[in-house]
Formats: structure tokens, C-alpha cells, sequence
């Protein structure tokens, strides 16, 4: 991820629990795989969202391919596959790229469903 962090963060076995789980932000995972057209077609979307909601979504990537025991764990089923975390529990699943609109609409549930941050 980036300083600024406004890029999809790539997520394995190794790095799933520090970045998914022990987000504190809302979490969109995008689990693809390199031969899917669809996801394809999904990626800029998918990276525009990271940019547009930097600081209050987290956007992940996870290769299904070169993850298949975390796709497994997720509960995949086809490619692509959105998933919603909020405090470490999956509250939207989504089989299928349905369009900007469908992300967006993932996008808008998943900050509506997170919990308020208060300034200390």
C-alpha cells in the first residue's frame, strides 16, 4: 500500500488477519483470478474505489489463484467475488461483477454499516 494509502493493498495467507481482520476501517475484498474476464473489467473500478474512500474503506485484493486455502476459507465460489468486513465479520458477499453501480452500491453499504469514529 502506499503512503498516501489510496491503492488496493494484495492480501495472502500470510497478511489476511493484519489487514482484513485488524482493519479498523470497513473492508472490501475483491477475490479474482488472473484468467477472469470479469475481473478484468472489475480492477479499475475496484482501484477507484480505494482512491475515492482512502482513510474510511479499505480495498483489498486477494488472488484466488495463487490463494486458493483463502478463497477456500472465504467461501468462494466463482470469480469475482466482493466481499464486505466490518469488524472482522463478513457482512456482504456478492458473486459477480454487476458494474460501477453494484461496487458502489457495496461500496456506500459498507461505510453506512461501519461504526461512527468519534475524535478523542
Amino acid at each position: 500500500m502506499s503512503a498516501s494509502g489510496t491503492e488496493v493493498v494484495y492480501v495472502n495467507e500470510w497478511n489476511f488477519e493484519a489487514e482484513v481482520l485488524g482493519s479498523s476501517e470497513p473492508v472490501l475484498i475483491d477475490v479474482t483470478a488472473a484468467w477472469c474476464a470479469p475481473c478484468k473489467l472489475a480492477a479499475p473500478i475496484v482501484k477507484e474505489l480505494a482512491r475515492l474512500h482512502a482513510g474510511r474503506l479499505k480495498v483489498v485484493e486477494v488472488d484466488g489463484g495463487e490463494s486458493p486455502e483463502l478463497a477456500t476459507r472465504l467461501g468462494v465460489r466463482g470469480f469475482p467475488t466482493f466481499l464486505g468486513v466490518v469488524g472482522g465479520e463478513v457482512v456482504e458477499r456478492r458473486l459477480g461483477f454487476s458494474g460501477a453501480r453494484g461496487l458502489n452500491e457495496l461500496a456506500a453499504t459498507l461505510l453506512a454499516t461501519a461504526p461512527a469514529r468519534t475524535a478523542v
